[in-house]
């Protein structure tokens, strides 16, 4: 069986931007995937609200996500493959940090996850970058006010990234959009479209 760990923020989680509560497991996009790839891999979802790269959040603790993963990736080693889908918390204004200086915070992370628990072999890494912001919700502009733009530069860097670490990648933005509810969350349908578009690539990667 083949170990995943998907590793993000509150659209791997699956937050309902209409609802504003948690879309069921088997509607977010990890557990379509898990659906997708059947009973020959094992799906582990780590996923929290607000979690950015490597940057710390004033107002909610444990959102620093390099400080997190050593301990997650020594849980649920061995692992075959790292999914990682985050940035977009980054560019919020209470952290302050541009797209260049997320994709630096990416690297951080693709650098813990190289390093192998007990001399065991590095799991695989997927980059998947997230959607870019849309027409945001008054509540949403309180952090994402004049990012739009911003977010817009995240792919692309995050994509370098990844070829220069050697990881796989794929463009969320090539497949589902923010809704038009919040900005930054897709809808349910989106999920399902994103879901099914990953289970595809992990296929290919795990090859």
């Amino acid at each position: 069986m083949k170990r995943i760990l998907c590793y993000g923020d509150s659209i791997t989680w699956g937050y309902d931007p209409s609802s504003k509560t948690r879309f069921p497991y088997e509607n977010t996009w990890p557990g379509v995937m898990e659906t997708e790839l059947g009973a020959d891999y094992k799906v582990i979802t780590e996923a929290l609200t607000g979690r950015t790269t490597c940057w710390e959040v004033p107002y909610a603790p444990y959102r620093n996500g390099k400080e997190q993963l050593p301990m997650l990736l020594e849980s649920h080693s061995p692992l075959d493959l790292v999914i990682v889908m985050l940035g977009i918390n980054d560019l919020m204004d209470m952290v302050g940090k541009n797209a260049n200086e997320s994709s630096w915070g990416l690297i951080s992370m693709i650098r813990e996850i190289l390093s192998p628990v007990f001399g065991g072999k590095p799991p695989k890494i997927l980059i998947v970058s997230p959607p870019t912001l849309r027409h945001l919700s008054e509540f949403n502009k309180m952090g994402f006010k004049g990012r739009i733009e911003e977010s817009k530069k995240l792919p692309h860097m995050q994509k370098l990234v990844a070829a220069e670490a050697k990881c796989e990648y794929l463009d969320s933005n090539d497949y589902i959009k923010a809704s038009e509810v919040d900005g930054v969350h897709p809808l349910e349908d989106q999920y399902t479209i994103l879901g099914k578009a990953i289970a595809k690539k992990v296929v290919d990667i795990m090859q």
